[in-house]
């Protein structure tokens, strides 16, 4: 009874809300000034995203399954599909997503970690194109041949399920107790490789998706990705971000300024800059994010600790905007298809499976238990792919909503499956269950 009373009470506020944001819009675009009718519409179409996303977090709660979820729901409930007051292309929804696109793989490549990678770097990095090439290629064949879908397309919703999560793999095995294992150093360096290939295979399609399938195009894209990675992995090897910091606090720290302020502005300023960097050499955005997130992961940790703080607090903002927003590109009709859910639970099946494969590269059958079902969680990155996919126009409307729905459930499967087991072998009892995103 408190929980539908709760549910009850969230639904007035979904609705107050969204009626505030309506007649709020349209009185600002009613404006004459420039800044009150396009810059403050997109500041407060952020704003709203970051309201929605809290109650979308709250609803998932409620309602006992991933925030993550929840999150897209209220996107889909916000935006054309139900009560149209976010549209998914206007300046502040595209705006939040680009941006939590490039934090949430920036994030990831803040925490990678080239030290563990090294120690089991052979047999992650065959697991990890293992686990990349039988999703890729077995529903690129689903898409073209049962789907009937053109090959780029077909390619591209490949591609949705190839990377997998390391943050939710971090987690559960944080909190069994094998992070530091062989077998936990097993698992996230095959999820750091298999996010690197993940980002690799979305640069390529997101480049070829206009049909432009030159072998020069395709050359100068390995080419310019060699250089970018090979730019990184030297200004990671020599330590230079955390030079920067340094001199930075010894010049810009005052008496009563601490190094977080300096070094705050000096992440968010290189993750801007990298990324628009990639964007200039002919790559995607996200590259530059995550290349500049390696680079910067060298950095004192202390003094990152306490900067990822401070960013963190406004990354939710955008992520959770990110999330919402791909809720907002579903129209009505695709999620009502009864073919997108019927391709969803195929997708979810074969996606589930083609990484769970990855447990027969390993001789010892309960390592390889645990390396196949980490694998099999997608979570944020196959996110990342549907919003390009939705963006460049790639997947028809019930593809994209097929996708979207099979990313989320092979997540949820995943990441239950994975941390269960985790826990048996470990002997620990699993106290509440794991928020994904």
């Amino acid at each position: 009874m408190k929980k539908l009373k709760s549910l009850i009470i969230l639904i007035l506020q979904v609705v107050v809300v969204s009626i505030g944001l309506h007649y709020l819009r349209n009185a600002l675009q009613a404006s004459d000034n420039h800044e009150i009718s396009f810059v403050m519409v997109m500041l407060i179409d952020i704003a709203f995203l970051a309201v929605y996303a809290s109650m979308g977090g709250r609803l998932a709660r409620l309602l006992g399954f991933a925030p993550m979820a929840g999150k897209i729901i209220m996107g889909i409930v916000a935006g054309p599909a139900v009560l149209g007051v976010l549209q998914p292309y206007s300046e502040g929804v595209e705006l939040a997503r680009l941006a939590g696109v490039l934090f949430i793989l920036f994030e990831a490549g803040l925490h990678f970690d080239m030290e563990l990678l090294k120690k089991n770097w052979f047999i992650s990095t065959v697991i990890a194109c293992v686990g990349v090439f039988i999703p890729l290629v077995s529903i690129a064949l689903l898409g073209h041949y049962v789907f009937s879908l053109a090959w780029m397309p077909a390619i591209f919703l490949g591609g949705v399920f190839t990377a997998t999560s390391v943050g939710l793999s971090v987690e559960a095995l944080k909190r069994a107790g094998k992070l530091e294992t062989n077998v936990g150093n097993k698992i996230i360096g095959a999820a750091v490789i298999d996010d690197i290939l993940g980002v690799l295979v979305l640069t390529i399609l997101a480049k070829l998706s206009n049909g432009n399938l030159e072998m020069m195009s395709i050359v100068w894209i390995f080419v310019a990705v060699v250089v970018f990675f090979g730019g990184a992995y030297i200004l990671w090897s020599w330590g230079v971000a955390d030079k920067i910091v340094k001199y930075l606090e010894r010049n810009y720290v005052g008496n009563s300024e601490s190094i977080t302020g300096p070094s705050t502005r000096f992440f968010f300023g290189a993750l801007m800059l990298t990324g628009a960097l990639a964007g200039v050499i002919g790559l995607e955005p996200v590259l530059g994010a995550f290349g500049i997130g390696v680079v910067l992961s060298k950095v004192d940790n202390e003094i990152k600790d306490e900067t990822w703080k401070k960013i963190e607090g406004y990354m939710h903002i955008f992520v959770g905007g990110f999330l919402v927003s791909i809720g907002t590109m579903l129209p009505r009709e695709s999620l009502l298809a009864p073919k997108a859910w019927f391709w969803a639970i195929i997708l979810t099946l074969l996606a589930f499976i083609g990484k769970y494969l990855t447990r027969y590269v390993l001789k010892d059958k309960e390592e390889g238990k645990l390396v196949g079902l980490a694998m099999s969680i997608r979570g944020e990155v196959g996110l990342v792919f549907i919003a390009v996919a939705l963006a460049n126009h790639v997947l028809d409307e019930v593809t994209a909503a097929a996708g979207l729905l099979a990313v989320i459930l092979v997540t949820v499967l995943g990441a239950i499956l994975f941390e269960k087991e985790v826990m048996k072998q470990s002997g620990v009892k699993i106290v509440k269950s794991k928020d994904l995103i």
